[in-house]
This record gives C-alpha cells, sequence and structure tokens, in this order.
C-alpha cells in the first residue's frame, strides 16, 4: 500500500477530529433529526410581496431532516435558507421562498391553502397543501411529493417544481448539497481561475463532484456532524473533502469537479491505517492540508500554517455554506 507519512501537521489534527467524533456520530439514529448541533444559516432577503404572505397552519407529519442541514446551490451560488431542507420519503423538500433566485415569484392563499408560482413568461403552477395534485397552466400533474408546512415555511418537492420549469435538479450526497441550474447555465471560469484564491475555491466548491469509480456508501454526508475542506497553499485546483469517515479526493478540470481517490478514515493516514475505497491515490497528498476548513457539531473553524510551518486558526460564522471557505490571513500577512 501507498504512503504518504510526511503528512503535514495540520492534516493529523485535522483527522484525528474527524476519528474521533466519528465514534459518537455512529451512536447517533434517525430520532435525532432535531439535533441540537444544526446550524441555522441567514435569513434569505424576500420581496415586500413575499414578507407579506401569511404561513399555512403547521403540518402534523413529521419531517425526516438530515442532522446537517442540505445546502441549496442554484446556478453556481450556494443560498442562504430561513428553514432547511430535508429529504422525505427520498424527496428532497426546499422552502418555496428559494424559487426567488430561479426568477421565480409566487404567492400564497391562506382561505384554500395553495400557492401560485410564476416564471418570467407567465406559466403558473399552483399546489395545494397536503396535495399531491398541482396545476401547471390548469392542467393536473401529480407531484412525487406532496408539498407542506413545516414549522410555517412551505416546504415543495425541489426536482418536481425545478424540473416543471425547465431547471435540472441533482442532489450530491456526497457533500448533501442540491444543485439547480437553468439549462443555459455554464460555471464562470473566471471565478474558477480568479487570482483570489478565496473566489476560486469557492467556485470549486461550488461545482458537483463527478465520479468515474462507484462512490463509498460511508461518503454520505446529511447525516454526519462533522466535515472539512482542505487545499495545498495558495491553490483551488484541488481539494480535499473529509466527512469524519470517508475522504474524497477532487481535481478541477474543464470546469468541472471529478473525485479522484477516496478512502476510509479510520485510521491517520501516513500510517498505512487507511484503505482505498474508490480511484487512486495522487502523487501530492503530502501537500494537501495547508489550509483547512471545519465544521464540527455547528461550530466553524479555519487551519492555516504560517511561513515557520506553526498552524494558525481561527473561528467564524459563515451566513451559507460556500462561506466555509475563508481568505488565508497569512497571505495577507496578518500572522
Amino acid at each position: 500500500m501507498s504512503r504518504f507519512k510526511r503528512i503535514s501537521v495540520l492534516g493529523l489534527i485535522f483527522l484525528m477530529l474527524t476519528v474521533i467524533s466519528t465514534s459518537a456520530v455512529s451512536s447517533v439514529s434517525a430520532a435525532s433529526a432535531a439535533s441540537p448541533y444544526t446550524v441555522t444559516f441567514a435569513t434569505t432577503a424576500t420581496s415586500a410581496a413575499s414578507a407579506a404572505v401569511a404561513p399555512a397552519p403547521a403540518s402534523t407529519t413529521p419531517a425526516v431532516t438530515a442532522i446537517r442541514p442540505i445546502a441549496v446551490n442554484i446556478n453556481g451560488s450556494f443560498m442562504a435558507t430561513d428553514s432547511s431542507p430535508f429529504i422525505q420519503s427520498g424527496r428532497v423538500m426546499i422552502p418555496i421562498r428559494n424559487l426567488a433566485s430561479l426568477g421565480l415569484t409566487y404567492s400564497w392563499d391562506a382561505k384554500s391553502r395553495s400557492a401560485t408560482i410564476v416564471d418570467r413568461t407567465n406559466n403558473t403552477f399552483v399546489m395545494t397543501q397536503g396535495l399531491s395534485t398541482a396545476y401547471k397552466n390548469g392542467q393536473p400533474v401529480v407531484m412525487d411529493s406532496e408539498a407542506g408546512n413545516y414549522n410555517g415555511r412551505m416546504m415543495v418537492p425541489a426536482r418536481f417544481v425545478s424540473e416543471a420549469f425547465g431547471y435540472s435538479v441533482y442532489y450530491e450526497a456526497t457533500r448533501g448539497i442540491l444543485f439547480i441550474t437553468s439549462q443555459d447555465y455554464i460555471a464562470d471560469p473566471a471565478k474558477l481561475n480568479s487570482g483570489n484564491v478565496q473566489e476560486a475555491r469557492r467556485a470549486a466548491i461550488a461545482l458537483p463532484i463527478q465520479y468515474n469509480f462507484k462512490a463509498a456508501p460511508l461518503a454520505v454526508s446529511d447525516k454526519l456532524l462533522n466535515y472539512s475542506y482542505s487545499f495545498a497553499a495558495g491553490d483551488a485546483s484541488r481539494y480535499v473533502y473529509d466527512n469524519g469517515q470517508v475522504t474524497t479526493v477532487v481535481e478541477i478540470t474543464n470546469g468541472k469537479a471529478y473525485a479522484v481517490w477516496q478512502y476510509s478514515t479510520g485510521g491517520i493516514p501516513g500510517y498505512d491505517l487507511y484503505t482505498t475505497l474508490g480511484g487512486e491515490q495522487p502523487a501530492y497528498m503530502n501537500d494537501m492540508f495547508n489550509d483547512s476548513f471545519n465544521y464540527s457539531r455547528g461550530k466553524y473553524k479555519a487551519y492555516f500554517k504560517d511561513a515557520a510551518g506553526n498552524v494558525q486558526s481561527f473561528a467564524y460564522t459563515p451566513a451559507h455554506y460556500g462561506e466555509i471557505i475563508q481568505a488565508s490571513p497569512v497571505a495577507a500577512g496578518s500572522i
């Protein structure tokens, strides 16, 4: 088995933290959906018309949510949500207010408990709380999951509603991210190749990860409490994503993100205690833990190596998922 014994001190610290936390995570059951460690993101700005919409009576149907909130990325931008998306019967449910990012508007009729969604060309989509039959331009259609009210927020099946208006939907289980894109969307190469490393890294993690091998089942992240991103110094063309059980190495090529190696983190890499689950180990692994960004039990912390090789860190609070990537204070000369 190949080894990368010269892994940085930072990588060791990070991986030890995730290994320790994994044992605690394994005892968490589906009943812990209301985990106190769930992150609450900043509220999305809404129009005056949307803000005035009266909420429907709360649903009595319990929402099956992830321990960690599902992130929503629309046309390359991560959204702040006022209510966490969740998975119900295999369907991702999102707040109806997020549809505004798709250029859609909506109104709520409290009497009939129905929401009317309209796109830029005046196509209309009407759905009623608790019913799986909706109406597109007056014609009945059966949704794959009914709309519902959870904690005062109207939640709708993301795939069905988005595709009804011509958008593509993809749920990436590796990181628990829902990607929604318009037909003409192309990732901005200027951002991916930006001289601003923070901007380029944020653009890199905003790409859905694609596989040329079968992803490991334990790579699914939405029921785990911890995750981290690590990068080589000053680089955004590749990163390491760790969920505390499985580590995925990703390379950015021609505007797409590809998983090139996946291994278990049941031990400390560099000491032959890891197992390859897919792909092949790249030769550059020794360089990949210079800058790291960690989410652990609702808290965020960034780690950087200074010129002397010492690890420096700071805590922070992002407004949305993409802001887990922070600017390097080392590059700015502040540490």
